[in-house]
C-alpha cells in the first residue's frame, strides 16, 4: 500500500540564462492540472511571446502508466530543443508541468551541439529556480452503514488517514470521505470484510 503523489510547482516561474552569441533564452515552467491546461497555457505563452523565434516546449502530466508527454521543436532543427527540454524534465521528477523555453534569434547559428545545450541548460536553470511542492492523488468514497459500525467506520477512517467530506445522519448514517488514491481499493475492501459485507463503499 503506497500513497499516490507527485512533484510539482508551486507557482509559475520564470529564469533567463546569459546570452548565448547574442540568442537570449527564457526558461518558463508552469504547473498544470491536465493535458487541456498544458495546451491552453502554452497558447497563452505563445500569444504573449509572438515576437519571439521560437517558443520550443515540452510537459507532462500524470504519474506512472497514466503520464502524459508531448514536446515540440517549434522550428529548430529537429532533437534540438523539445527533446532536450523534455529530458530534462523527466529527469527532474516533476509531474503535472508545462516548461517553455522562448528563444529570441541573436544572428548567429549555434548548430545542433550549441541549441541542444542552450535549451538544456535554459530547462535545467528555471526548474532550480521553481519552489516545488508535493501534491497528493485523492478520490472520494460514499458509503452508508448503520450507527452500530460507527466504532469500525472511524477505526478506518484514521487507518487510512481518510478526511471527511460530508455526513448525513437519517435512519442510515452515510457520509463521503476523501482518501489517498492509493489507499481506496484497501478501503473499500476492508470496510467490506470489516462489516460482513453490509457497507460497500464506492468511488464517488
Amino acid at each position: 500500500m503506497e500513497k499516490e503523489k507527485y512533484i510539482t510547482v508551486k507557482k509559475n516561474t520564470e529564469k533567463e540564462i546569459e546570452k548565448i552569441k547574442g540568442s537570449k533564452f527564457i526558461g518558463r515552467l508552469y504547473g498544470v492540472k491536465d493535458k487541456e491546461e498544458a495546451e491552453s497555457d502554452l497558447e497563452k505563452i505563445r500569444k504573449m511571446y509572438y515576437d519571439a523565434t521560437h517558443n520550443c516546449f515540452a510537459y507532462t502530466v500524470g504519474i506512472k502508466d497514466q503520464t502524459v508527454t508531448r514536446s515540440s521543436d517549434d522550428g529548430e532543427p529537429s532533437g534540438t530543443a523539445g527533446r532536450p527540454i523534455l529530458n530534462v524534465l523527466e529527469g527532474s521528477g516533476l509531474s503535472n508541468v508545462l516548461l517553455v523555453v522562448t528563444r529570441y534569434y541573436g544572428g548567429t547559428n549555434l548548430g545542433t551541439g550549441g541549441l541542444i545545450k542552450a535549451y538544456t541548460e535554459a530547462a535545467k536553470k528555471v526548474i532550480e529556480a521553481a519552489e516545488k511542492v508535493t501534491v497528493e492523488i485523492r478520490k472520494n468514497i460514499r458509503f452508508s452503514y448503520i450507527y452500530d459500525q460507527t466504532s469500525t467506520v472511524m477505526n478506518l477512517i484514521n487507518k487510512y488517514e481518510a478526511s471527511v467530506i460530508s455526513e448525513s445522519y437519517t435512519d442510515k448514517p452515510e457520509a463521503v470521505v476523501s482518501i489517498n488514491a492509493g489507499f481506496t481499493p484497501y478501503f473499500i475492501d476492508e470496510i467490506f470484510e470489516r462489516s460482513s459485507g453490509s457497507i460497500q463503499a464506492e468511488l464517488c
